[in-house]
């Protein structure tokens, strides 16, 4: 799927058991890792970074950073004390942009039997 098919697809999703929205205005966020977790131990699924939930639904934001952000996330999965399995591969974690903002959007595989339970740190 093209990038511009899956944002489109994503933004027209809502929050589900296999669709997470994250903003990341201040930076990772620490509940990334128990969605993250979840979907890795269940049938895997989407987390997008940078979309904030509101009252009155969600705010496609964006994040300062996407590099940055990246290196975060690589550096946080090989880290045991975030979390005991990193499942990711390169193109499970992709840049989107639109209209100007960037957004992260990560495809957490379902874990094999041997490598569950993951668990968030």
């Amino acid at each position: 799927m093209r990038q511009l098919d899956l944002f489109s697809a994503l933004q027209s999703s809502t929050e589900g058991i296999d669709t997470e929205f994250k903003s990341a205005r201040g930076g990772m966020p620490g509940s990334f890792w128990e969605s993250y977790s979840a979907m890795a131990n269940t049938q895997g699924g989407t987390i997008v970074l940078g979309v904030a939930e509101k009252s009155t639904g969600l705010v496609w934001e964006g994040v300062p950073d996407a590099a940055h952000l990246r290196t975060v996330l690589w550096g946080q999965l090989n880290d045991r004390h975030k979390v005991s399995t990193n499942l990711l591969r390169d193109d499970d974690v992709r840049t989107v942009e639109d209209e100007g903002r960037q957004f992260v959007v990560v495809n957490v595989p379902r874990a094999s039997r041997l490598q569950r339970p993951v668990l968030a740190a």
